[in-house]
């Protein structure tokens, strides 16, 4: 165990007390299941009990329910502290264009000046891939309802690159994963199988507040100088000045479009992802260079829905391929698509795949 570790197995009574168990490996007392020799040390890598969690956020297992939650140690009065917890109270929960990760519980740290949150465990946007055209026009459209809604209420992100979003997925997983190799199932007896997105829509939320910010509506924007997210900084960052920060928030998710979806990720080396041409002509002026020339999210979001709303459903449909498919597996992939594709009709499921509202 190193310093981290060791300060989470140092809470472990504590956070039992509040109803989270966490793994083995962070239990006292714990021994690995494997020798501390050179070929023990290899065993363990595909051991349970050697997948080790980032510093800063543990997973853990809600004794009431079994619901795996991810807890993540902030500094008291932080803006990721105040600005997590403004959009999980009622008022905000209760607001369909929401898509703020959720605070399920605020725990003290018994000591120091930190708070532990508590959330719903969630993964990576591109794990699994998308199927559909549609599956990704949901996220997007959740994403941009999302960071409209925290400008209407005075929030810019600063940091809204794809690593700063996530997919609540569970409803899509028949027996629940493991939160470090989320390929394997948790109990570590096999591997984690899945339903699609379409069959069983997940949810999508902007998550890691660290950078935000809170302004006055009272008091005129403040400038804010850009930071480099995503592998990418924005034109105002690159010529070091400071800008209107809802405005670079618009830059950095217009670029997500554009790598993601359009011209593939340089930074990544991802090729982009075949189907979305439609997008080009908003997500063109959504990078703009001028920051004031940009639309703003309120301009944004009435022009991704008419373009989406033009979109004929057998292109929703589509299969969402990368653009440097290996050309022998196309021809198998894409009748195997079919066949899904009509299972999914005669399930009545949308092109467009949409969670239930949570209540």
């Amino acid at each position: 165990l190193d310093t981290s570790e060791e300060w989470w197995v140092g809470h472990f009574e504590y956070l039992r007390e509040r109803g989270y168990m966490m793994r083995p490996r962070y239990r006292p007392g714990w021994k690995p299941s494997y020798d501390q020799d050179i070929r023990g040390v290899y065993k363990g890598m595909f051991a349970e009990d050697s997948q080790i969690m980032h510093s800063a956020i543990m997973d853990a297992l809600c004794i009431s329910d079994s619901l795996v939650v991810a807890m993540k140690r902030v500094k008291i009065s932080t803006s990721e502290d105040q600005i997590a917890t403004l959009f999980s109270n009622d008022a905000h929960n209760s607001d369909p264009h929401n898509h703020c990760v959720r605070i399920i519980e605020v725990l003290p740290v018994p000591e120091g000046n930190e708070k532990i949150l508590v959330m719903t465990w969630m993964r990576e946007i591109m794990d699994p891939r998308f199927w559909t055209v549609g599956e990704a026009v949901q996220f997007l459209k959740e994403m941009v309802e999302g960071l409209q809604y925290m400008h209407q209420n005075n929030v810019a992100h600063r940091d809204c690159s794809m690593n700063n979003m996530a997919m609540e997925a569970n409803a899509m997983y028949t027996r629940q994963y493991h939160p470090v190799c989320p390929k394997k199932r948790y109990d570590w007896s096999g591997r984690a199988l899945h339903h699609s997105r379409t069959r069983c829509p997940p949810r999508y939320y902007l998550i890691d507040f660290g950078q935000s910010q809170m302004y006055d509506p009272s008091q005129p924007h403040s400038t804010e100088y850009a930071l480099r997210s995503g592998g990418y900084t924005p034109p105002e960052g690159l010529a070091d000045t400071a800008c209107d920060p809802f405005a670079t928030d618009v830059f950095l998710l217009g670029n997500l479009m554009r790598t993601t979806f359009l011209d593939g990720d340089t930074w990544m080396e991802e090729p982009r992802i075949s189907g979305f041409e439609f997008l080009r002509p908003l997500v063109k002026d959504m990078v703009v260079d001028d920051p004031s020339k940009r639309p703003t999210m309120d301009e944004v979001v009435p022009r991704f829905s008419a373009i989406i709303d033009k979109v004929p459903w057998w292109k929703l449909r589509a299969r969402a391929a990368k653009k440097d498919e290996f050309p022998l597996v196309t021809p198998f992939r894409a009748v195997y698509h079919v066949f899904w594709m009509v299972s999914m009709m005669f399930l009545l499921k949308p092109a467009i795949p949409s969670p239930k509202p949570l209540h």
